[in-house]
């Protein structure tokens, strides 16, 4: 039974936007997809996925791009969590479409109704089943938004006192706003009604841009719901790495994660003389030499090596890999270490 159970269940179709290039990711994103980054162990759809399970939903759509064929391979026609099951179909971009793009592309699939939408890349506190209920037939769409300490660095949305987004970058909407304006975040996680969904087409586009601003421009009604629990995307190697360990910290950011976050598989092979310091996870069929200290704060994904004498600390090592050295701040891949410094964008 989950922790959390969702009052709202989700009756409407679910789409997860998983065809961008990865490009930010560097040389993660030419070795994997983002929505199969591992994080914690578990790949970056699989939250949505879980999320989508939890609230109630049963079939998603994920439109596919760049390395679609390992998404693709990965998910199969049907996914199986700890939260139920869903049917699994794809919208194949022969080129990428953008937000709007994809999501015009794949209509057929998703029916004439409102559509739940969000990124894979993102792993977030959600409860899904309240947004839907959020959204009624009086609204264009139903932005997810989060506080920031700089909302306008990822471009602010302004929400008066009554849940109304009044502004969107500098677009502003022609109804005066009640009370006081608040700018936040677009978490990428929305509710899109059908009239917004019909000024996009099947061409490269941006959902903001194609479909909100104009909506805001004209006067319709756009709600927000705020996310007051944790929320990381994983565009950058220092993002991805920050929100790995961020959840090998506090596992408890997530009501309902889709497995054990800090946890060691027990068909991991540890080596006598071998060294674990949590908090760590550590997959199943890991292998660990002698004399080799893992952590604090280091993800093995299943099957990964470590090889004797080795010294991970802040580190994810990937499926595949066999760590050797000292490794810190930085994720191993079978291609080699990817060092996650600074993010500067």
């Amino acid at each position: 039974m989950n922790r959390h159970a969702e009052g709202a269940r989700v009756n409407i179709s679910v789409m997860l936007l998983a065809a961008g290039r990865s490009t930010r990711l560097g040389a993660l994103g030419l070795a994997l997809p983002k929505p199969l980054v591992p994080i914690c162990g578990y790949p970056a759809i699989t939250f949505g996925l879980h999320a989508a399970a939890r609230a109630g939903a049963r079939r998603v759509v994920v439109n596919v791009f760049h390395r679609g064929d390992l998404v693709r391979a990965a998910l199969g026609t049907g996914w199986r969590g700890a939260a139920g099951a869903l049917a699994v179909e794809y919208a194949v971009e022969r080129e990428l479409l953008g937000t709007g793009g994809g999501v015009a592309n794949a209509a057929a699939l998703l029916g004439p109704g409102p559509v739940l939408v969000m990124n894979a890349k993102v792993v977030a506190d959600l409860e899904l089943g309240a947004l839907v209920t959020a959204h009624d037939g009086g609204a264009s769409a139903t932005m997810l938004l989060r506080d920031d300490p700089d909302p306008r660095r990822w471009g602010a949305i302004g929400v008066d006192a009554t849940g109304r987004v009044v502004s969107i970058l500098d677009a502003v909407s022609p109804r005066p706003p009640e009370g006081p304006v608040t700018l936040r975040m677009f978490t990428g996680v929305q509710v899109l009604g059908p009239a917004l969904r019909e000024r996009l087409r099947p061409i490269f586009s941006d959902l903001i841009r194609e479909a909100y601003i104009p909506a805001l421009l004209e006067g319709e009604t756009i709600r927000a719901v705020t996310l007051r629990g944790y929320f990381a995307e994983h565009s950058t190697p220092a993002r991805y790495l920050a929100g790995n360990l961020a959840l090998l910290r506090e596992p408890d950011l997530l009501r309902d994660p889709p497995g054990p976050l800090a946890a060691v598989d027990p068909s991991a092979r540890i080596a006598p003389g071998a060294r674990l310091v949590g908090p760590v996870h550590v997959g199943a069929g890991v292998e660990i030499g002698p004399g080799a200290e893992v952590g604090p704060e280091v993800v093995l994904d299943a099957g990964a090596q470590v090889a004797p004498g080795t010294r991970l600390q802040r580190a994810v090592v990937w499926s595949g890999t066999v760590a050797r050295g000292a490794i810190a701040d930085a994720v191993a891949t079978p291609a080699g270490i990817v060092l996650a410094g600074e993010d500067a964008s």
